[in-house]
């Protein structure tokens, strides 16, 4: 039977000899083989997976994992392989011991086990990326195999062996960006350049950080480089899944497709206002706002609130129960239940200890009472059982240790100015609580998600007790519940089951967009990958955040771990003449003009004036009948009233979640983030270069055109 690789490491093909650089036709005869050893694969896969459903479930509860595992690495196979027959095949190289090797999306092995085709992601398939004529890496020839559906339309040779042989790994990239764009991003396998490449190779236990300028590939490199490490490390990383942490759900949206394309689906995808599960937070906060919530000194004002909450007496204290009886517990043993409680407990897991050992020395104090021995268990548990559900009893107690949500905490510090000035005395300044309290919104901010992780990380869990059927079902505390430990193993994915588990640790994590993210923010992106294995894709020179990153060093120097730095400098997206607007623009706001390499040469941007109530006409005029997609960036300020009226003109208008499905998008610059249109109009620039700092907005606008930009100002009333 046809195979591919699977998770497990595929041993090196055996290439087949002296198989010369052939024409279109030779590759086309390899292509129908390919395409046909796909399908025998697909439906060898499909009655395996058959069999597998249809066997009836026995054994232990180790066997039922067992064959869980063995269904989703079937599951996982079939995917890739149905996925894989869009442009199963696009490359192919010859090397100097006269070997050929084709590239393709998975690797495919035929019935006698011999190679047809190597996945992208192999050892051997490096020189399709990395070889150039200076450093060949063993190969003499380099195919390019360009296809519409499963026709083989043209091919591009290089040869590496000939010094003299001009190559460039930008030509095909280039060529990709001049094609309509679709909507979604899609892979880039086929052209992926020598330094993209090395990146994607890099090491799984290290940080690495890619930085580039607009159009660099940056986030393209990074999904990559996740469906890389999937295939190289899936051992160590199909258990735990990948997060890949994007600054929107447009952006998710943008991306979602590219690593299921690549055969990965173990992958959570989350923008930083979702990274607390149950909530999805979209507001942002006023700057000076959004400032202290992402300061690190945050951690300490949270801590604080929690302690706050711990209120335990140095004096003896008495409880009138409901039977007109008096207990008391006194100074010495509340001290004990405190001292009993582990240094490094959480604050509701300390709380339980406490209780219990608080409980405990009341039923033994009424044992000795009642003249029975408070050593007998039977004793201290009819003790017990009297005491517990006293409300006298309950409500003293929970006052020493009282319980609280991370939602009810945080919720707290940033209405409540007296619990807020309890808990930051020292820390904040009266400004800067001033700032924290001012915001009277009902609805979480992105900003609050990082709070209300600390605040749950610092709390702990806690569950409040169920009510007990009877006396005899009556534990002292609550109700003991034992549950199914493989209940969700067997039913849910990996992925599923991440998202549910706020505590989950990810085996790598990726993050775009990552110089928005503050210092709070990043110490709960740290918590989910604890082994320090990511890839942080950013701009410095796009950072809009108040407290996002200046300086790399500095944003993740609380993260520890081994960091490498790649900077990538050509853009295949943006023209020379959509870079010199951007940059013009940017630089005029007291921007600093980045490091950018186009390649590409376009038309000068329009430039167009209307009066306000002719935008969109003016918009639809000069989008015409131009192939691919168009954008509008609106301000800020404007985006509310101005979205509504063109979506009210023409149905071509799109914005929210049918943005992206549009034939005209239209969103706001921070929401154009890492996306690309064929064609964007920026409303009002001036009023978008003054929405943010060192004119960030701006300039990530202007860079979303990959082939025209039209900058719109309007005229004024009286002469519109």
């Amino acid at each position: 039977m046809p195979l591919t690789d699977s998770g497990a490491r595929m041993p090196p093909p055996r290439p087949k000899k002296d198989m010369s650089m052939g024409s279109i036709e030779d590759e086309q005869v390899f292509m129908d083989g390919a395409y046909a050893t796909l399908e025998r694969h697909i439906e060898y896969l499909d009655g395996r997976v058959a069999r597998l459903r249809a066997a009836p479930s026995v054994g232990t509860v180790q066997d039922e994992l067992e064959r869980q595992a063995q269904f989703e690495n079937l599951m996982h196979q079939l995917k890739a392989a149905r996925l894989a027959g869009a442009r199963l095949c696009f490359g192919r190289i010859d090397t100097a011991a006269h070997d050929s090797y084709h590239i393709g999306r998975v690797g495919l092995r035929d019935a006698d086990g011999d190679p047809v085709l190597l996945d992208w992601r192999a050892p051997n398939a490096a020189g399709f990326y990395q070889a150039t004529t200076v450093n060949p890496m063993g190969v003499t020839q380099r195919r390019r195999i360009i296809t519409k559906d499963r026709t083989v339309t043209h091919v591009e040779d290089e040869v590496l062996a000939d010094p003299t042989f001009a190559s460039s790994d930008t030509d095909a990239a280039a060529a990709a960006v001049e094609a309509p764009r679709e909507g979604r991003m899609g892979d880039i396998i086929a052209t992926i350049a020598a330094d993209q490449d090395a990146i994607v190779r890099s090491p799984l236990a290290q940080i690495t950080v890619v930085e580039g300028g607009p159009g660099t590939g940056k986030t393209v490199v990074a999904l990559h480089r996740a469906a890389w490490l999937l295939y190289t490390f899936r051992e160590k990383l199909a258990k735990d899944g990948v997060l890949v942490i994007g600054p929107s759900t447009a952006f998710l949206h943008y991306i979602e497709q590219v690593l299921p394309s690549l055969g990965e689906t173990d992958v959570v995808l989350l923008t930083p206002g979702q990274l607390f599960p149950g909530i999805t937070a979209t507001r942002s906060d006023p700057a000076a706002t959004a400032a202290i919530k992402g300061d690190l000194r945050m951690t300490a004002v949270i801590a604080a609130a929690v302690e706050h909450r711990r209120r335990i007496p140095d004096h003896d204290v008495p409880i009138t129960l409901d039977d007109g009886s008096t207990i008391s517990i006194t100074a010495r043993q509340l001290a004990d239940a405190r001292r009993s409680v582990p240094k490094n407990a959480s604050f509701h897991g300390g709380r339980e200890q406490f209780l219990t050992r608080a409980l405990d020395s009341l039923a033994r104090d009424r044992c000795r009472r009642r003249s029975e021995d408070p050593s007998d268990e039977d004793n201290r548990h009819d003790a017990l059982v009297d005491i517990i559900d006293d409300p006298a009893v309950r409500r003293t107690l929970n006052l020493m240790w009282l319980p609280i949500s991370p939602e009810r905490l945080v919720h707290l510090l940033l209405t409540d100015p007296a619990a807020l000035k309890q808990a930051s005395n020292g820390i904040l300044t009266a400004a800067e609580r001033r700032a924290l309290t001012a915001v009277n919104e009902s609805d979480w901010s992105v900003d609050d998600v990082p709070l209300l992780d600390e605040a749950a990380h610092v709390l702990g869990d806690y569950a409040p007790p169920r009510p007990r059927r009877s006396a005899e079902s009556d534990d002292g505390m609550s109700e003991l519940s034992v549950s199914d430990p493989f209940a969700s193993v067997l039913t849910t994915t990996v992925a599923e089951r991440a998202l549910e588990d706020r505590e989950w640790i990810y085996g790598h994590v990726v993050v775009d967009e990552a110089q928005e993210l503050s210092t709070m923010a990043w110490h709960c992106v740290a918590r989910r990958s604890s082994r320090r294995s990511m890839t942080i894709v950013g701009d410095l020179q796009q950072t809009t955040h108040p407290a996002g990153a200046r300086d790399w060093d500095e944003a993740l120097r609380g993260i520890g771990g081994t960091v490498s730095l790649h900077t990538l400098t050509v853009t295949y997206r943006i023209t020379k003449q959509t870079a010199a607007t951007a940059v013009e623009w940017l630089t005029r706001a007291g921007g600093q003009a980045p490091l950018l390499q186009p390649i590409r040469d376009g038309e000068p941007a329009d430039l167009i004036t209307c009066a306000e109530p002719d935008l969109a006409a003016s918009i639809l005029a000069f989008v015409g009948d131009a192939e691919g997609r168009a954008c509008v960036v609106l301000p800020d300020l404007t985006y509310a009233r101005l979205s509504r009226e063109l979506r009210g003109v023409s149905d071509e208008f799109g914005s929210g979640d049918a943005a992206l499905d549009s034939p005209i998008a239209v969103l706001t610059a921070r929401e154009t983030k890492g996306l690309e249109f064929d064609t964007v109009i920026v409303v009002d620039p001036d009023a978008i270069s003054a929405q943010a700092a060192r004119g960030s907005d701006i300039y990530v606008a202007c860079t979303r055109a990959t082939k025209r930009l039209a900058l719109v100002a309007f005229l004024p009333p009286e002469l519109g």
